[in-house]
């Protein structure tokens, strides 16, 4: 019962950071029926009556650099908007796709359809999606709805809430995955209202979620033993945000979630379905309760910076046994024991962005650097050995740790890339850093050629900063990193998916499968007094040949790519085969 609640679960919330959210009429009245509700269909039959700048009953693209100055309707589309809407878009029995740097002045609603893109748009008004088809005559310029559309008809008090809310305001239930599946939690699902006010100098955002945890909300009695965390978490945000393109934030929140200690390697998708169909979990966990405040700057289209002051308690978590699809009858790999103990931190944290696509990016930057100060009391620390942390570990401490994630994207030819990437980070001064601030070079994100957590042979292993034996769980252990990808991607010219696109009269493929050749090269090291290849001083770096190496070669899909890797500094390492869902940075 217990693996098949599980499954419905992460299939109902899909992917980490999708949600279900209940539609409402805009009296407040939700949708319930498969047709579309009466009040929607005259509000759309009145509004397609309206003077529109552009209407159209066909294919319809609004270029980049185009501005439609007013009104745009378009039936039995789809339409693609990379350009600039002054007025309010309306599709009927359409879809509408919108491309990166695609603007919206006025509202967006679309009957019959879905939209794409709507992360990478600047749309200022309401967005309402609803996926009946509406049932219609032509008469001119006019839509004649028949009088025989079902209406829909529940209250409750989230309906009174929404009849009487601002015209500005927006609001929604929202059931969504709130990270993604792990061997402590199973899947955490945000579930709550969130409330949005738009004003002409910005807007104020609201969200008031519980956290509930898959793997021990939906548990019997029978299996309370087995619990890691609390049943049910809270994740509350309140932000007011300044300007559209451009402005700056001001927010808080207070939380009480699970956190990974290393979230730089693989995206929250493909972390979360290795962990739920292959119970292979690449993270190491531990609960964070406390409050943050922050405020920041932000330009689109080219990055932003925060800065954030936090008091939180660190627990160390247990791995508990959340179903799998596959491998169910394995035991999980234990969670390290991590320091507990409460902490004051203080964040800078800056995002630089000049992709032109973040999806498929084939130019452009991506930055991503922070500095953290840390200050507190560690209760009770995790086990290490002497080598990684002399004293425990236990009592006050105050540290300071960077990171920096540098891509660069090149269009080297009409259909190959030459990217880069650099990561490196660690501890930049006062006392050791907590385990839950230490690094690895250890798995598919970072050396694939290698075994994740696995060393080569005794003695010092340069990916995780264990030495001998490993502690329990194998966690992370650098004081600081170093890595370094490289990739050549060439066009096989055909897509495996058959997406073609028809808009300028010629068939040609959206979505072409690739080849993809790399190399990685990169070590995790301690500071301190000299010793052998573990330790180096503070202003010193390992030389390049005690790096870890590989090199692969695999096909991108698009969607997803198969590929091979081969360890290049020790070859009597076993090929390596991995699945990796879009690019693999």
């Amino acid at each position: 019962m217990h693996r098949a609640l599980c499954l419905l679960v992460v299939l109902a919330t899909a992917l980490p950071g999708t949600s279900l959210v209940a539609q409402r009429l805009p009296d407040g009245r939700p949708v319930t029926r498969d047709r579309l509700p009466r009040a929607v269909a005259r509000e759309v039959a009145r509004l397609y009556a309206e003077p529109h700048a552009l209407r159209a009953a066909e294919r319809t693209e609004i270029a980049a650099g185009r501005t439609v100055e007013g009104n745009v309707a378009v039936i039995d589309g789809p339409l693609t908007i990379a350009g600039r809407v002054t007025g309010r878009v309306l599709a009927i029995n359409s879809d509408v796709q919108l491309r990166p740097g695609a603007r919206i002045d006025g509202d967006l609603l679309v009957v019959g359809g879905e939209i794409d893109g709507q992360r990478d748009a600047d749309i200022a008004g309401e967005i309402r999606v609803y996926r009946q088809s509406l049932v219609f005559t032509r008469d001119g310029d006019r839509l004649v709805v028949p009088d025989s559309v079902a209406d829909a008809d529940e209250d409750g008090w989230w309906r009174r809430w929404e009849r009487r809310r601002p015209p500005n305001a927006r609001s929604r239930i929202v059931v969504a995955s709130a990270g993604a599946y792990n061997r402590v939690e199973g899947l955490p699902i945000n579930v709550g209202p969130s409330l949005q006010f738009r004003e002409p100098w910005g807007r104020v955002s609201l969200d008031l979620f519980a956290v509930l945890r898959t793997g021990a909300s939906f548990q019997d009695g029978s299996s309370a033993s087995n619990r890691a965390t609390n049943d049910v978490g809270h994740s509350l945000r309140l932000e007011l945000r300044g300007g559209r393109r451009a402005g700056g934030t001001v927010g808080a929140r207070l939380y009480n979630v699970v956190a990974p200690v290393e979230d730089w390697q693989l995206t929250p998708l493909e972390y979360g379905l290795a962990a739920f169909l292959f119970r292979r979990d690449y993270r190491d966990l531990y609960a964070r309760h406390g409050a943050q405040g922050y405020a920041g700057l932000f330009r689109s289209g080219l990055g932003d910076v925060t800065v954030g002051l936090a008091h939180e308690r660190w627990t160390a978590q247990q791995a508990g046994d959340p179903t799998s699809l596959l491998r169910n009858d394995l035991p999980w790999r234990p969670n390290p024991q991590l320091d507990a103990g409460t902490m004051h931190l203080l964040t800078v944290g800056t995002r630089f962005d000049t992709r032109n696509d973040d999806d498929r990016p084939w130019s452009g930057w991506l930055v991503r650097a922070d500095i953290e100060h840390g200050r507190g009391d560690v209760d009770e620390a995790g086990p290490v050995l002497n080598i990684v942390r002399e004293g425990g570990g236990a009592g006050r401490i105050a540290y300071t740790r960077g990171f920096l994630d540098a891509r660069r994207y090149n269009r080297v030819g009409p259909g190959a890339q030459l990217n880069f990437r650099l990561v490196a980070g660690g501890w930049l001064g006062g006392d050791p850093l907590p385990l839950q601030r230490r690094l690895s070079v250890s798995g598919p994100g970072a050396l694939p050629g290698f075994d994740f957590r696995t060393p080569i042979g005794p003695g010092f292993d340069v990916a995780t900063c264990n030495d001998g034996p490993s502690v329990r769980g194998t966690p992370a252990l650098c004081d600081r990193i170093a890595l370094g990808q490289a990739e050549y991607r060439g066009d096989l010219h055909f897509d495996p998916f058959g997406g073609f696109d028809w808009s300028d009269g010629d068939q040609h493929s959206r979505n072409d499968a690739v080849w993809v050749v790399f190399v990685d090269a990169g070590r995790g090291w301690l500071v301190g007094p000299r010793d052998r290849s573990a330790r180096y001083a503070r202003d010193e770096a390992p030389p390049l040949s005690t790096f870890r190496s590989d090199l692969g070669f695999g096909i991108d899909l698009g969607e997803f790519g198969v590929f091979v890797a081969k360890g290049l500094s020790d070859t009597t390492e076993p090929v390596n085969f991995l699945v990796r869902l879009r690019h693999r940075f």
